[in-house]
């Protein structure tokens, strides 16, 4: 970070110190204080507008301001900074809640002039205007927004939507949480528009907005000749990343450019430093707009584990001592908020914090919590830990929990005033927008500056500072707690090193995509010529070699992939089988001839489709695949498993689902005793073997009680799910696109039935217990899909809608129009 904003050196004046000290601690401070104090900010604030580089110098001034006019409730000088940096909102709060704070001739003139930045009920900032107005009338093909969380994303898109002159756009989101948030968000916006969040819900239509991810829109390219003339990357940064999705979503958009060389490409994020870093060829040029001043300034605090908490101070890089407690749970009884949100990396780690903060908490007489907690036990299990957690106000999210779970959960934090305290991961991180005023990070493993920035964002958004429940400008000052614990973070440790990370309030971006031409090959040739280590220099040979194959794959696939030779090469790349094997290319050939020999076979047409996908892709090859959640197909008893499960997602509902699983591990247990049972690394417990004690993935099905079964066979579910989503599917795809399985035969293991109608629902994201249910009770036919793919209810089926449980209601009102 460059010099020019150090602020340390503030501190070297011990006067000057002890009030920044007593501010930021709500300390007495006298009126010869206060007015030194406004002084700095006013000297840092005028050295930022002369040199706007040193945006903590202005930070810092801010800060001291806000501060001020919220423990003095003198509003007058933060209303003139606000006017001055262009942050209206602030200006229009002040204005219209502390209106005696402002001289009468001054806010008539900044009335009038705050009056050009409402949109829509919202007052925008100088920056979110003038960038809002400057992307939607850009020429380039190729733009970036960097805001802060909660800058206007999301009325820019459908200001993008509305103006650009184009046919086929698409919204690329993350997840699939994001997937039915904007969804529902887009479809509201634009009800004369088709909007579609599924590839197979396209049914060649000239015109549509799609709200996809990265898999879903690239599985729609698959059609011949088809593009999207406008691609908005949400959450852009994770391109950035080395994962397989982050390759997925860089395959995305060279595909479509390649085919649709006029195509406009939208990226926004929080969390670009540098636009020029998502560059997949040097000839792209992406014009960038990037707000670096930010309307809201943590207060950060630290618990550490000799029980003393300090608040740090991240333009004089200090940390001022507050006061010792006797436990971190002390500690975050006396600081919690209405409500606040629990980070934690592991979700065995998440269940477990949950469970024992509930513990120090007594039921909540609240009978909005009990008819949720007689929801959840209804609909999901009686002894889902979550039932007894939600009368006391807390509830937990993680990804090993069904998607509709997670949902119904997110939902209602937000509607429930008395759920008062979430505990997740990383699920969090990505755009889902809950009402949190108060943030503890009890694991800071993993998580880098912009991380922990994108983290503390999600705290106050500025829909609940200016315009939620309980408004206020004190908002402005999100309140983030660093808890050290040694049952929760390591032993020993403590997070200071982490917050200082904090100090600048920038990041560099760093580049782990190799499709990406800021990728460093030279940082890994250097490691190869100079490093005497050999572990270094295998880790580095092994990272190159994974590099420059991931972008011939791809550059195979731009490049090559439509040659009707390459085909299968191409499928087999864009679905992920082709990596799943040491020697992928003789792979390839068995699989040509195999495929030619298996459509002539007798007999074939009459094997289920997972033991197809066994003869075609794993019989004999079973030294050869990587895979190792794949490679448990040779095994016929992971083959009737998965038979058997593909049935149960579509046929019954998650409750039913629970208890047959729950049945499985019982026949287990007494068929084979104390039976060692895969899970998986976030709740694994003990290792396959001795030689292998640092992996534990593993669980003893007999030694745990029929609740923790439950809960056990909950995670099962979801690990399935995503097994059968993500891969399965996959390849079952690939033998319906080369005539190896019938489109009934397909139909049913894809969207569970071969009903042309239901088919229809389930493009739709109804799942097919839920299909399955209206059809019982006779409802089924009281909903029409119309041309647009807008599902419309008749009354009788609003009227029998009312009458069903709060989770049913949510399932099925999500896909309404």
């Amino acid at each position: 970070m460059s010099v020019v904003n150090n602020l340390a050196w503030l501190g070297s004046d011990p006067e000057l110190e002890r009030l920044f000290e007593k501010l930021q601690l709500s300390e007495e401070i006298s009126g010869d204080g206060y007015a030194r104090l406004l002084a700095c900010a006013i000297l840092l604030i005028r050295e930022y507008l002369r040199d706007n580089r040193k945006t903590s110098y202005f930070s810092f001034g801010y800060s001291i301001v806000l501060d001020y006019s919220i423990k003095t409730s003198d509003f007058s000088p933060l209303f003139d900074v606000a006017v001055n940096v262009g942050f209206y909102p602030v200006s229009k709060y002040i204005l219209d809640s502390k209106p005696e704070t402002i001289p009468t001739l001054g806010s008539y003139f900044v009335s009038e002039r705050l009056a050009k930045f409402e949109r829509n009920g919202i007052v925008e900032t100088l920056k979110q205007k003038q960038f809002r107005e400057e992307i939607v009338a850009e020429s380039a093909l190729d733009s970036c927004y960097v805001a802060p969380t909660s800058f206007g994303k999301s009325s820019m898109i459908i200001e993008l939507i509305q103006t650009l002159p184009y046919s086929r756009l698409a919204v690329i989101v993350p997840t699939k949480s994001l997937l039915v948030q904007t969804y529902k968000l887009l479809n509201d916006s634009f009800p004369e528009r088709r909007v579609i969040f599924h590839d197979e819900m396209f049914s060649g239509e000239s015109q549509f907005i799609a709200v996809f991810t990265q898999e879903r829109a690239l599985r729609l390219l698959k059609k011949d000749g088809m593009s999207f003339d406008v691609l908005m990357v949400d959450e852009a940064h994770n391109l950035l990343e080395g994962s397989s999705r982050a390759v997925l979503l860089s395959r995305l958009i060279r595909k479509n450019r390649s085919r649709n060389p006029l195509s406009r490409n939208y990226y926004f994020s929080p969390l670009i430093a540098n636009a020029e870093n998502l560059k997949l060829n040097d000839s792209q040029k992406i014009v960038e707009r990037h707000t670096r001043l930010n309307i809201k300034e943590p207060i950060i605090y630290e618990y550490r584990l000799d029980g003393k908490a300090f608040s740090y101070n991240r333009f004089l890089n200090k940390f001022f001592y507050v006061r010792a407690l006797d436990d971190y749970f002390s500690y975050i009884a006396g600081s919690s908020k209405r409500k606040n949100f629990f980070y934690l990396l592991a979700p065995r780690k998440v269940q477990q914090f949950a469970r024992e903060l509930s513990e120090r908490i007594s039921v909540v007489d609240d009978e909005e919590l009990l008819e949720l907690s007689e929801v959840i036990a209804k609909n999901i299990h009686s002894e889902f830990y979550g039932v007894q957690l939600v009368q006391k106000g807390v509830l937990y999210l993680h990804g090993k929990l069904p998607d509709l779970i997670k949902e119904y959960l997110e939902y209602k934090f937000k509607s429930v005033a008395q759920l008062r305290y979430v505990v997740a991961n990383t699920v969090i991180l990505e755009g889902v927008n809950l009402p949190i005023d108060n943030l503890y990070i009890l694991n800071a493993h993993g998580l880098d500056a912009k991380d922990l920035t994108n983290l503390i964002g999600r705290v106050n958004r500025l829909s609940e500072v200016f315009s939620g429940s309980s408004p206020g400008l004190g908002k402005l000052r999100p309140t983030v707690h660093f808890v050290n614990s040694e049952n929760y973070g390591r032993k020993g440790g403590n997070m200071s090193a982490k917050i200082e990370q904090l100090r600048w309030g920038t990041f560099k971006d760093e580049v782990h995509n190799p499709t990406l031409v800021a990728f460093d090959f030279a940082k890994l040739d250097h490691i190869l010529e100079t490093s005497t280590s050999d572990s270094s220099v295998q880790k580095a040979k092994t990272k190159k070699n994974m590099a420059i194959s991931i972008r011939e794959r791809e550059d195979f696939l731009v490049e090559q992939g439509h040659f009707e030779r390459s085909r299968l090469k191409a499928a087999l790349i864009e679905s992920g089988i082709y990596s799943s094997y040491r020697s992928p290319d003789f792979t390839l050939n068995i699989l040509e001839k195999r495929i030619s020999e298996f459509l002539k076979e007798d007999g074939w047409a009459e094997l289920e489709p997972v033991e197809k996908v066994f003869r075609l892709f794993v019989q004999g090859l079973e030294g050869d695949i990587l895979d190792a959640s794949f490679a448990r197909l040779k095994n016929i008893k992971a083959r009737d498993f998965y038979s058997m499960f593909v049935k149960n997602v579509h046929a019954l509902s998650l409750k039913e689902h629970i208890d047959h699983t729950v049945k499985y591990f019982y026949s287990l247990i007494r068929d084979e005793g104390n039976r060692l049972f895969y899970i998986g690394r976030s709740f694994g417990e003990i290792a396959k073997s001795k030689e292998e004690d640092w992996d534990r993935q593993y669980i003893y099905l007999g030694s745990k009680s029929h609740r923790e079964l439950v809960n056990v066979a909950l995670i099962k579910i979801k690990m399935e799910m995503d097994f059968l989503s993500y891969k399965l599917n996959e390849y079952v795809s690939i033998l319906h696109d080369w005539s190896l399985i019938s489109e009934k035969e397909y139909s049913v293991f894809i969207y569970g039935t071969d009903k042309k109608r239901n088919a229809e629902f389930v493009r739709l994201g109804f799942s097919g217990s839920v299909i399955n249910f209206l059809e019982r009770d006779g409802q089924l036919v009281n909903l029409q899909i119309d041309e647009l793919g807008h599902v419309n209810a008749s009354e009788e089926f609003l009227g029998y809608l009312n009458g069903l449980d709060d989770l049913r209601q949510f399932e099925i009102r999500k896909y309404l129009s």
